[in-house]
């Protein structure tokens, strides 16, 4: 029997398959690549996603906000300066609160872009950004201690009182006098937490690296405003730590706890000495209870006439002063260091019969009492006359008062009485008179002038005390010669010898360049130009004229960084000195007996060259202090390291970084 097997082929080829209906054919290599495509591109979707949103969270949107709180931050700043200039301190204080809240915001943005830190070059424009806002979080927590602090004295500041106006406003200066004597000390309690948020705020803008910030934002200057600011607290933090002191000895100064005696000195600033001034004449006056009474006023030569002894002249006088033999204290203020200069002096004072023990010396200028008398307003000082800050022609526009004293004291004796400088004490004390009797409108401006005179160097005090001269020195009113270890030093310190009183018309200006080689030397070009353009005086004695302006000799000084060596000096008519002094190394020279200085349009230039003892560290900022010289101008400098430049007027002393 036969079996017939059926016929299975197992292995056909593809094409010999019979495809069962409706079922296709699928590739599942095909599917699982595609899938995974799908897969990919959903992932990478997803990423973006996710990018986005942390670029949105982490990036943009706190950069938009922080661009948005900046231009917050611009009309706040406008409206607090507004708010300022219209001593509106309610205004202010809502403002400082605005501000803390703008930059309480302002620090949740940062904190969300704090990734930057590990961004090359994106770092330090983080670290700007951060700088800035800490510094700016001391600033306002600055405004808010001294808001509250300062409350009390509004009226003296000028600012507007809430409460009480019109009470206050029959008050006079005499009795606010009385008023911040007996609340000074607990004022001072408040100025180490104001200055310690002053020294931090500094601290922290000096972080900030001014290459990485922009030049404007929406047309305000940015790097410029850094830069300002960081040189205006750097002026003002000493200023703010001197206070303590100064509040804290108030009631002793004022006489509060007894009488106090002061020597008033006046140095005629049109005859520039190396303290400030010829000192032309001296006053004692008593202070008790903030009272002040006048004791006596008298010429400087009277008191010359009773000092008696005969002290060799120094090298100075007696090489640029030939014809005066002796020290006289009228010439005393030799030195730079007004408290140097007036240690000596009283010393010597001292050894006069009669004379009358001191518990401090105070030095006025013209400047300081033209200052005074633009608040006040004309005087009459009884057998000397009307005085006022109004300019007068007869001096090419000074202060009338200047004018009218340097006529009184400088035309030749034969058309004066004798004791002429006397004049002095009876206007101090009309001058004071009618500051503790002026009106509470006028104690704002009084109080600015005061500030301007100490600022500008245009009132200096001695105190005898170890400790009131230590608050003194703080309050930055001592005239010191100051340390300056961190960075470069200079000081011009000008004398007219027998030059009348031709530093009332002499404008001068200075130009310093700094120049850095590879090896990091420093080399300094100094350039000093003196112009005279004013016409000449009648200085015929004969003839009796007022003798303001006539050849001008200067005895200069030039104090610089202890070390420095001297290459080359022009403009000196003698061969130039070189050696330490203070602790700096000072450069000397003179011009006037071949080349003085003309009235008329003259000029005369002094230009030096020195290399510092120092090198450059590219690693740390390079500073600068400038020391101005009591009794002088603001006079114009341009300083330049390399292309960076800065002008400014020397209004007090200065601190550059570069």
């Amino acid at each position: 029997m036969k079996i017939k097997l059926p016929n299975l082929k197992i292995f056909k080829k593809k094409d010999q398959e019979n495809p069962q209906p409706g079922i296709k054919e699928v590739s599942i290599g095909k599917t699982n690549k595609n899938k995974k495509k799908k897969t990919l591109l959903f992932c990478f979707l997803g990423v973006l996603v996710v990018l986005a949103v942390l670029a949105w969270f982490f990036a943009l949107s706190p950069v938009l906000a922080l661009k948005n709180n900046l231009e917050k931050g611009q009309v706040l700043a406008t409206e607090a300066k507004q708010g300022l200039a219209e001593k509106n301190l309610s205004f202010l204080k809502e403002k400082i609160s605005q501000g803390e809240d703008l930059l309480f915001d302002s620090r949740q943005e940062v904190k969300r872009m704090a990734w930057l830190k590990i961004i090359p070059i994106a770092n330090k424009y983080f670290a700007n950004l951060d700088y800035s806002l800490l510094a700016a979080e001391k600033l306002v927590d600055v405004g808010r201690l001294t808001i509250d602090a300062v409350a009390p004295y509004a009226d003296i500041l000028g600012f507007k009182q809430e409460d009480n106006s019109a009470e206050k406003e029959e008050e006079k200066t005499q009795d606010r006098i009385q008023f911040l004597m007996e609340t000074g000390p607990e004022l001072a309690k408040n100025i180490d937490d104001i200055a310690q948020d002053v020294k931090e705020a500094k601290e922290l803008l000096a972080e900030v690296d001014t290459k990485y910030l922009p030049e404007d934002f929406r047309g305000q200057p940015i790097r410029s405003y850094f830069i300002s600011l960081k040189e205006i607290l750097e002026e003002n933090l000493t200023f703010i730590s001197g206070l303590k002191p100064a509040l804290e000895n108030l009631p002793y100064f004022l006489g509060q706890d007894g009488t106090r005696t002061y020597l008033v000195i006046f140095q005629n600033d049109s005859e520039l000495r190396p303290s400030g001034g010829f000192l032309t004449a001296y006053a004692i006056l008593e202070v008790e209870n903030g009272q002040v009474t006048p004791v006596l006023s008298q010429d400087i030569y009277d008191l010359d006439a009773r000092f008696g002894r005969r002290i060799e002249a120094p090298r100075p006088i007696a090489e640029h002063l030939p014809n005066v033999y002796y020290w006289n204290l009228r010439d005393m203020n030799l030195s730079p260091d007004f408290t140097i200069s007036m240690n000596t002096f009283y010393q010597h004072y001292q050894t006069i019969p009669g004379a009358r023990e001191v518990e401090g010396i105070l030095a006025v200028d013209t400047k300081f009492l033209s200052s005074l008398l633009e608040v006040l307003g004309p005087i009459g000082v009884a057998g000397w006359g009307d005085f006022s800050a109004e300019p007068d022609d007869r001096c090419g526009g000074c202060p009338q008062v200047v004018y009218q004293l340097e006529s009184i004291i400088t035309r030749p004796l034969g058309t004066l009485v004798s004791d002429r400088k006397a004049v002095i004490g009876p206007l101090m004390h009309s001058i004071l008179l009618n500051m503790t009797g002026s009106p509470a409108k006028k104690i704002p401006d009084l109080f600015q002038a005061i500030i301007g005179g100490i600022r500008q160097k245009n009132v200096l005090f001695y105190a005898l005390e170890e400790d009131k001269q230590a608050a003194i020195e703080g309050l930055d009113m001592s005239g010191r010669i100051k340390d300056f270890p961190q960075g470069d030093y200079f000081l011009l310190n000008d004398t007219n010898f027998a030059g009348a009183k031709s530093n009332l018309f002499i404008e001068q200006e200075i130009e310093q360049k700094f120049i850095v080689d590879k090896e990091g030397k420093i080399t300094k070009e100094i350039k000093i130009k003196y112009a005279n353009p004013a016409p000449a005086s009648d200085c015929n004695l004969e003839s009796g004229g007022l003798c303001l302006n006539g050849l001008y000799r200067n005895w200069f000084r030039i104090y610089v960084p202890q070390g420095s060596r001297l290459i080359e000096m022009k403009g000196s008519e003698t061969e130039p000195l070189v050696y330490e002094e203070l602790g700096k190394t000072v450069f000397e020279g003179f011009y006037g007996d071949k080349y003085p200085l003309y009235p008329d349009g003259g000029t005369n230039t002094i230009s030096l060259k020195y290399q510092l003892p120092f090198k450059y560290d590219s690693s740390n900022k390079f500073l600068f202090l400038i020391q101005k010289q009591p009794g002088t101008k603001n006079h114009p400098y341009r300083v330049c390291w390399n292309d960076d430049c800065q002008e400014f007027n020397l209004e007090g002393d200065k601190v550059l970084d570069f």
